[in-house]
């Protein structure tokens, strides 16, 4: 047992990932060699994956938060939904849209929640316009009314549900 002890440990030194490492056990001709390497063998691999392992800041942890990109296509669709909900709840005559996302986060549950910070700015165009998508912001300071909301998004795409949870606008 001690020849596979001191082998392996300097072994270990050098690679804990060398095809030569499960020999190294398997030469051992003691009977309670065999489980210790295979021990030692084990502990191995696991420093090994540790030390591969993807940095702090690069792990997925099932339920957070994670800062998403604003042109991601599927923050996009939810930031449109939650512009025509806004527009469709708000007394103004005029359309808002916006005029940029300020942060975009994601968060994966039963479906996929977005979290939106977003700076809307009032168009020229009324509710009942078509292609509001690409009317003209005000121009004119006191007509401008800009905001910056937030909105909560959940959408479960299997079940093709997508709701607006919450909302919260105040004046830019």
């Amino acid at each position: 047992m001690h020849s596979c002890l001191l082998v392996w440990a300097a072994h270990l030194r050098l690679s804990a990932s060398s095809p030569a490492a499960p020999a190294l056990c398997s030469a051992s001709e003691e009977p309670m060699a065999q489980p210790l390497c295979t021990l030692l063998l084990l502990l191995a691999a696991l420093a090994g994956t540790q030390a591969w392992s993807p940095k702090e800041e690069d792990r997925v942890i099932p339920g957070g938060i994670y800062d998403v990109d604003p042109n991601d296509e599927w923050v996009q669709r939810a930031l449109h939904f939650a512009i025509s909900e806004y527009n469709k709840a708000t007394e103004d005559e005029y359309y808002r849209r916006p005029l940029q996302v300020l942060r975009a986060r994601e968060q994966v549950v039963a479906g996929t929640n977005y979290f939106l910070d977003v700076e809307l700015g009032r168009t020229t165009c009324t509710k009942s316009q078509p292609n509001l998508d690409t009317c003209a912001f005000q121009e004119e300071p006191e007509l401008q009314e800009k905001q910056l909301c937030s909105f909560e998004i959940n959408e479960v795409l299997w079940e093709d549900r997508i709701s607006l949870m919450n909302s919260r606008c105040q004046d830019a």
